[in-house]
């Protein structure tokens, strides 16, 4: 009896031994293959980087737009070469030079210095974006207040307004708004040009400022009762609640 037990156990060490290599082999193996798809996903990501890379080099010397805001992606997040933001922003600068849209606006927004990322907002409008035109008018207006930009004394050269008249001419209600607004006491007749447009855009600070306007006979002839409850009333049928 002695025997056989003595026997059993041993088989079942023997056993166990057995499962145990079998197992480490196969996590051997699994690690194994794991680190060959690792490889070959590094190698395909690596061929296809470089050849991203050709492209957009290609079409960025043909002056195609669109190669050169992709070579700024590139280098500016670093796929397939080592991370150069300054490098990027190069190529985003270019991308917009060749009146691309998303050039400018990428250049925009990561853009850290202020009277760069003017230029850029400025060039954006410049090529019918309105949105930048408005960001470009209330950065102007952010610079001079903090002492880095001048002011021209005329009206007519101060680049915040040339900004909001640009965005409001393009459709933007808000830069209508925003130059009406700032143009109240400088010249009241711009003004009302101003928020007449932002009210006709359904823009409600634009209405309850014409309003105001008009009732006082502000910027125009005389005082007009009934166009001032007119747009004060499209304020508040707009959700302003101080029109109401």
């Amino acid at each position: 009896m002695r025997a056989l037990v003595t026997t059993a156990l041993a088989l079942s060490l023997l056993a166990c031994g057995s499962a145990e290599e079998k197992k480490r082999k196969k996590d051997a193996a699994d690690k194994a293959m794991m680190e060959a798809e690792t490889k070959a996903r590094d190698e395909a990501d690596a061929k296809a980087a470089k050849a991203a890379i050709e492209k957009a080099t290609g079409e960025c010397d043909a002056k195609k737009a669109e190669g050169c805001l992709a070579l700024g992606r590139i280098h500016f997040d670093g796929k397939g070469v080592p991370k150069d933001a300054k490098l990027g922003l190069g190529f985003f600068m270019k991308a917009c030079d060749l009146k691309s849209k998303d050039g400018c606006r990428t250049w925009a927004q990561q853009e850290t210095d202020g009277k760069t990322k003017l230029k850029a907002l400025s060039a954006l409008c410049d090529a019918g974006d309105a949105d930048g035109c408005i960001q470009g008018g209330a950065l102007a207006d952010e610079l001079v207040k903090a002492g880095q930009l001048e002011e021209p004394k005329k009206l007519n050269d101060r680049p915040a307004l040339q900004l909001l008249a640009k965005a409001c001419a393009l459709g933007g209600a808000i830069g209508c708004t925003a130059r009406g607004v700032a143009l109240i006491n400088d010249d009241p007749r711009l003004a009302v040009d101003a928020l007449t447009k932002g009210c006709d855009l359904g823009e409600p600070t634009a209405c309850f400022q014409l309003s105001v306007m008009l009732a006082e006979g502000k910027g125009v002839k005389k005082k007009d009762p009934d166009k001032a409850a007119a747009a004060k009333k499209k304020a508040c049928d707009a959700g302003l609640k101080d029109a109401c």
